[in-house]
């Protein structure tokens, strides 16, 4: 508690902040220049990067800036360099993902002074004014849970604590709550319709936004969810929340959003289920050819799920490898080596099991690269 006071009071010293009506949110600040310069110095441009850091671009849903001057000169020039401030902080925001048509623009030189332009304190009406409109919704929220949010066709909501495995589409063991709320809600909301919507961190992986999206999808599917209320795209790491600057950062930017299509005042009663089974393909855990071998890179995807088995709570999970590869031998040799490498890291017996079943219908062939997915099951 005491922390998240501390917080409040430090956003509320940077930046003014209101909520409206609608629930969006104006956030509302200064960029501040020195005597007679347009040039944004470092204290700006971390000025800016700290706003950004708390209501990262992707929650803009509008941007004023306006430029301000003191009366030390003549009023035309004032105005020619409070519109040059504008730009420059315009420019800085440009160059970290702002889209330039989401602004409005305008100068007013030293017409508009909101400090006294006495000598101890001008300084202050050099400046840009920035009014950020942005919704909140998007913002990872782990107090409020799904089933509580207000649904309107257009709405985008964040899965605040629907996160994966890196570089995988296997949802971490903290994500069956998120899961589950989701697929009440969708019971809840008979003619709920809605796309949802893969990211990832770090590189543009494009297939594996994909992947955490249709993951999401199967798994409403599997659960009674028509799929003619659904659908699915991934954007790759075009469009992040967070600076990826630590681990926590770039574990936020591995998500799935949900945006509605529509929906209806149309409500019924249902009861979250019990017990969940999520399955997810198990990706880039691949061998040399021809041999049992992994490769350093299907070591490497081993060991991020192994981490998050070994630090699981009540579930259970099954390592499945198909033999699309027209030889049986080889594929349960995999299978072997895939046990024994995921308990020389330390994965707990008692946690999972891997088994081989033949090739599927739907599978490709692939000569040299077995499928693999895994079972997550609440015990």
């Amino acid at each position: 508690m005491l922390q998240r006071q501390a917080f409040w009071a430090l956003l509320f010293s940077l930046f003014w902040v209101t909520l409206s009506a609608q629930s969006d949110t104006l956030i509302t600040s200064e960029v501040r220049f020195a005597l007679d310069s347009d040039r944004l110095s470092a204290e700006a441009k971390q000025r800016i990067d700290s706003l950004l850091k708390v209501y990262p671009l992707v929650l803009l849903k509008e941007l004023k800036l306006y430029g301000h001057t003191d009366s030390l000169a003549k009023i035309e020039y004032n105005r020619d360099l409070s519109k040059r401030r504008v730009q420059a902080v315009l420019q800085y925001l440009v160059f970290k993902g702002l889209n330039p048509m989401q602004v409005q623009t305008d100068f007013y030189g030293e017409e508009r002074p909101r400090y006294s332009n006495a000598p101890d304190e001008r300084y202050k009406n050099r400046r840009v004014e920035l009014e950020m409109r942005v919704d909140l919704s998007l913002l990872p929220d782990q107090d409020t849970k799904l089933t509580e949010r207000e649904l309107k066709s257009g709405d985008k909501l964040r899965l605040a604590n629907l996160n994966f495995v890196g570089n995988q589409a296997i949802p971490v063991w903290q994500s069956f709550d998120e899961l589950r709320d989701l697929l009440l809600v969708m019971k809840q909301n008979p003619d709920l319709e809605v796309s949802l919507q893969g990211h990832v961190c770090c590189s543009n992986d494009f297939e594996l936004s994909v992947a955490r999206a249709r993951m999401v999808y199967n798994f409403l599917i599997e659960n009674g969810i028509s799929k003619v209320r659904l659908e699915y795209k991934g954007f790759g790491n075009k469009v992040p929340l967070y600076d990826e600057v630590d681990e926590e950062s770039r574990a936020l930017n591995r998500r799935v959003e949900v945006e509605v299509l529509y929906n209806s005042e149309a409500r019924q009663e249902a009861e979250p289920e019990a017990r969940l089974r999520v399955e997810a393909p198990v990706m880039s855990v691949k061998f040399v050819e021809g041999s049992a071998r992994l490769t350093p890179t299907g070591d490497f995807m081993l060991s991020l799920i192994a981490d998050m088995l070994k630090d699981s709570e009540g579930l259970r999970y099954e390592f499945i490898v198909y033999n699309n590869i027209a030889d049986p031998r080889l594929s349960a040799q995999r299978g072997a080596t895939i046990e024994r490498t995921l308990r020389r890291k330390g994965v707990r017996n008692k946690v999972f099991k891997v088994s081989n079943e033949g090739k599927v219908p739907g599978l490709p062939d692939t000569p040299d690269h077995n499928w693999i997915r895994i079972r997550m099951i609440e015990t």
